[in-house]
């Protein structure tokens, strides 16, 4: 866990001190705990990295330029097919996009 991904642990924690403190068994303690780390989860932003950035610049870039390609190969008369890796490529990318878009949810 990062520093910031635990102060606002510790935080959330420290707000629930008086519903661990009324907590009389091990599956109301994890109860309390399970929504701790929904409610960190939720309120931690995604780090704004400069790796991170370009990732999603290149994926992004990436799809755009599969796109272009398939419409210029479908645009040409008596033209080619269009290649299974070009469609691939695409779809790969697409998924990876929105594996890193895609808000993160608690277990």
């Amino acid at each position: 866990m990062t520093d910031i991904v635990l102060k606002n642990y510790a935080a959330a924690l420290n707000d629930r001190v008086d519903e661990l403190a009324q907590a009389t068994d091990e599956a109301s303690v994890q109860n309390v705990l399970d929504r701790t780390e929904a409610e960190v989860t939720r309120n931690t932003p995604l780090p704004n990295t400069f790796v991170y950035r370009a990732t999603v610049l290149v994926l992004g870039a990436s799809v755009l330029s599969v796109i272009a390609g398939q419409i210029l190969i479908t645009l040409t008369p008596n033209g080619p097919q269009i290649p299974d890796g070009l469609i691939a490529i695409g779809s790969a990318a697409i998924g990876a996009l929105a594996g890193l878009l895609a808000p993160v949810g608690s277990r």
